[in-house]
């Protein structure tokens, strides 16, 4: 990908991006969100940071390096690049990264399922309303391009009706994948590791403790479910009290296939059966589970079948003590490529040590799925700010490229009223036209700073055109200001910098916008509706407007708005906890935003004239009678 086609995903709005867009800036917002702090050496007063140190580390610079390496291995494989680049790099900037990881696969899974019914993380004790609704389940996933309709959520909602009583140890027991093929009666459950080495020997009997749950219901006698008489008529079955397996059975269930699928290999390619040096413990494991089967589950399961060798176990369970009927249980460890075009298709013939792609119609591959996320978002961050740190440590003044790049925009009226324009164009969804500004606006700053520039900093940490390399520092610029912390911010002094009473409570200010309005690890949208609508609202003396004619100017107390105004213009309930927050501050901060008299509130003219045009206008969905600034302010 040339200087000239940079693919930047999270400044955009979910509802502008597809699919695999969706998935892959859910799964890595929150660090590229942060790289461009570290960039502008930010990194370190991260409050969720629990040691206080700093992220940006050796070793995570060793996690893309590795990575490298791996892409080098294999010419013409992008998954090792980009699972890698993915996960080693994120993993730093954000806690529990392993579950998340875990979620971005279930979700890539699910969205490359051809017939948009594979559910994620379904709750076991909500099967019944997935199995009676499999498409309506699918489009209620958060990262579909479908929504469902009143009537829809209505239809889903009549469901609940059904919801299992289950065990309470069993109930929450997810399932990574669901799904159900219901020509031919098969009900799919599958559980992801991601890769062979994942969690070490210790984590792999966690793996089991899914199947067995369903199986200790699926063997019980007890009632779980009362159908009534609506749901008869709508879907057919009749109304009575069921055992878990009685009910499945009446949906139309005769085969449940469990798989627990390993992902990857230690070289981050799609895993093979023999590249699993915990095969041993797979087989411990299910052996196990087969001697458990008669002494804690029932005896009257029928027709046990274990195939150590291959991973494999089946049985019969019985819909009721005395009844013929019974439903085939199939449980078996599968691997990479095998694993997820046995949960696509429902065939068990890819299944054992034998098991191959030659078994399936049109196969899919892991490869292919995860290559169609890629986007440059993280591996872009994450280079420019080991760049610039780099740069920061040699320069004089302590600034790099990027500080001065955002300080320059700040100096030029007509580049801040262009940042405006730029922000103006993501808030209105306008992708298309916002990614063509964002490389031409990079270029132009580039070749400005470029031009101006009396260092050689940039050839000490690039080799390549410093056009090329400013370029994507402008990049990151532009993401810092529209997903991490708006650049007016560098105007206000920072806590070291300040010297006398009136700069330190600017400092102070500074501070709450940083860790209360634009906190990283918190969705901050309606605070900053907040704040937008009192700057919009609050006048000053001097200028008779809300753009102050000083620093000094004095807040027109007449015409400043209170909580309830607020609240009435955002359609809201009075914001009154969150107006003291942004005034008197909270635990972490000491406000200072905003300043009050009586019942009203207004933000000081000391603070508006720092923000000059940013966040000075009313949200595009407000409509008042008041004084609203043009599509280019913020």
């Amino acid at each position: 990908m040339n200087h000239f086609n940079r693919k930047i995903i999270s400044i955009h709005n979910d509802s502008e991006l597809n699919e695999a867009e969706v998935i892959l800036k859910q799964t890595v917002n929150t660090t590229v969100r942060k790289l461009p702090l570290a960039t502008f050496q930010e990194h370190e007063k991260q409050s969720d940071d629990e040691d206080g140190g700093d992220k940006l580390t050796n070793q995570s610079v060793g996690g893309v390096q590795r990575a490298r390496q791996l892409a080098e291995e294999n010419p013409g494989d992008t998954l090792p690049a980009v699972y890698g680049g993915l996960f080693t790099v994120a993993e730093y900037f954000t806690r529990s990264f392993d579950a998340i990881k875990g979620k971005f696969f279930e979700k890539v899974i699910a969205a490359e399922e051809g017939s948009h019914r594979l559910d994620v993380d379904r709750n076991l004790g909500n099967l019944t309303q997935y199995l009676l609704e499999p498409e309506l389940c699918w489009k209620s996933l958060d990262y579909t391009r479908e929504t469902l309709t009143d009537d829809e959520v209505d239809r889903l909602s009549n469901l609940d009706s059904v919801t299992l009583n289950l065990g309470k140890n069993n109930k929450q027991a997810n399932s990574d994948a669901t799904l159900f093929f219901e020509d031919e009666g098969i009900l799919v459950f599958g559980e992801h590791r991601t890769s062979v080495v994942s969690g070490g020997t210790t984590a792999r009997p966690s793996l089991m403790r899914k199947p067995k749950a369903l199986v200790r219901e699926l063997t019980k006698s007890k009632e779980v479910s009362t159908v009534s008489g609506e749901v008869e008529r709508e879907y057919g079955i009749p109304a009575d009290s069921y055992t878990l397996t009685e009910l499945l059975n009446q949906v139309g269930v005769d085969d449940i296939h469990f798989h627990i699928g390993i992902l990857f290999n230690e070289k981050r390619t799609p895993a093979r059966w023999e590249e699993d040096p915990q095969q041993g413990t797979s087989r411990r494991l299910i052996e196990q589970f087969e001697e458990e089967l008669p002494t804690e589950f029932t005896e009257d399961l029928r027709n046990i079948s274990l195939d150590a060798d291959n991973l494999k176990l089946e049985f019969e369970v019985p819909v009721s003590p005395d009844s013929d009927a019974s439903i085939s249980f199939h449980l078996s460890f599968l691997y990479g490529d095998v694993y997820l075009n046995t949960i696509y298709s429902g065939s068990l013939d890819g299944v054992g040590q034998n098991g191959s792609l030659d078994a399936f119609d049109s196969p899919q591959s892991l490869r292919d799925i995860i290559s169609d996320n890629e986007a440059d978002d993280l591996w872009l961050g994450f280079s420019i700010a080991e760049r610039e740190n780099k740069v920061f440590e040699m320069s004089d003044d302590g600034r790099n490229n990027a500080m001065a790049i955002a300080d320059m925009i700040l100096r030029s009226d007509k580049s801040t009223k262009r940042l405006a324009e730029f922000r103006s164009m993501l808030l209105a969804g306008e992708r298309k036209k916002a990614d063509e500004e964002l490389l031409s606006f990079a270029r132009d700053l580039a070749e400005r700073y470029n031009e101006s520039r009396d260092n050689s900093y940039v050839e000490g940490v690039y080799g390549g055109d410093p056009l090329d390399y400013l370029q994507d520092v402008a990049i990151e610029v532009l993401v810092y200001d529209a997903i991490s912390r708006p650049i007016f911010l560098r105007r206000f002094p920072g806590t070291e910098e300040a010297e006398d009473e009136e700069e330190k409570e600017l400092a102070r200010v500074r501070e709450t916008f940083e860790k209360y309005l634009f906190k990283i690890e918190s969705d901050t949208k309606k605070k900053r509706r907040i704040y937008r609508c009192v700057r919009n609202l609050t006048e000053y003396s001097d200028s008779d407007d809300n753009v102050p004619a000083s620093g000094d100017d004095e807040v027109n107390w007449d015409s400043a708005p209170t909580s309830s105004d607020i609240g009435d213009v955002l359609d809201m309930r009075a914001p009154t906890k969150i107006l003291n927050s942004m005034t008197d501050g909270t635990k972490d901060t000491d406000g200072g935003m905003l300043v009050n008299h009586r019942s009203k509130y207004a933000v000081p003219a000391s603070v508006a004239q720092l923000m000059e045009p940013y966040m000075r206008e009313l949200p595009d969905d407000v409509e008042v009678d008041a004084y609203q600034a043009s599509a280019t302010d913020f």
